[in-house]
């Protein structure tokens, strides 16, 4: 598996809706897709070695104190394989790098897995 790090750079809408439906999240009008990916401060991306998506990671930020890492999904045929943790680990290295304070928004039931990730 190949992790590629973009940091305020786009990912395309159209990919990121399809990982979005392998893990059953809301499938969003591409339009509205792509304004929220242009609305992000960052974006972390995990590749498979075809530069497929199969993870992601959506920061919003005031780019002076805070930040909001949400969206984060791995899709299912890649769970377990550290994916994940390596797209929380290069958000929080980003975050740093810009003297970021980092918050996380998550659905409720993912306490443990974020607990791991030092929330």
């Amino acid at each position: 598996m190949t992790m590629t790090r973009l940091s305020n750079e786009s990912v395309n809408a159209k990919e990121l809706n399809e990982l979005l439906a392998t893990n059953h999240w809301d499938v969003h009008p591409i339009e509205n897709l792509e304004r929220a990916i242009e609305s992000s401060w960052g974006n972390i991306c995990a590749r498979n070695e075809n530069r497929k998506l199969v993870g992601y990671a959506r920061i919003l930020s005031d780019g002076i104190r805070h930040a909001y890492i949400c969206n984060v999904i791995v899709h299912p045929d890649y769970r377990k394989q550290g994916i994940g943790t390596a797209i929380m680990n290069e958000s929080l290295k980003l975050l740093r790098e810009n003297n970021l304070y980092p918050t996380l928004v998550a659905s409720p039931g993912k306490k443990s897995y974020y607990e791991k990730a030092w929330f």
